[in-house]
């Protein structure tokens, strides 16, 4: 009898699995920085330039959108990326903002914008998150 070996699987080309993970400092519109480390699965080095994934794009938009003040001229993705960063669903957002998932739907699609009182709540929504802290990614 022979022994059969099971070969591992290869990585995607330009991302390794034993890579340590990117420092990144995201530059917010209001002059703040943030540090992140963007996973390595999510960013990679190509002819010493860091490159990011589709994944890595989504999971530092996540971030920026924690961390940006929300105002009334905040676009529809802000809104959803914001909603998407906290783990949230469109009616769990509007039952802590005392609206219809409806209207989150509206808002994210950009058919309506959100008025004072909701602009409101939902920077109390941001806020609370930043100071209880939100873990930012993805499902593996």
């Amino acid at each position: 009898m022979s022994a059969t070996t099971k070969s591992k699987p290869k990585p995607k080309a330009g991302v390794h699995s034993d890579a340590a993970d990117f420092p990144y400092v995201l530059k917010l519109r209001d002059g703040r920085r943030v540090l992140v480390e963007v996973p390595s699965k999510w960013a990679k080095q190509h002819q010493g330039e860091l490159v990011f994934t589709k994944d890595g794009a989504i999971f530092l938009d996540r971030i920026r959108a924690v961390f940006s003040e929300f105002d009334a001229s905040s676009s529809p993705g802000h809104i959803r990326t914001l909603r998407e960063a906290l783990g949230m669903t469109q009616q769990s957002l509007g039952r802590a903002l005392g609206v219809d998932k409806l209207t989150v739907s509206r808002w994210e699609r950009g058919e309506v914008k959100p008025g004072p009182t909701s602009i409101k709540r939902l920077r109390k929504v941001q806020s609370n998150a930043t100071r209880r802290g939100v873990v930012v990614g993805f499902q593996d």
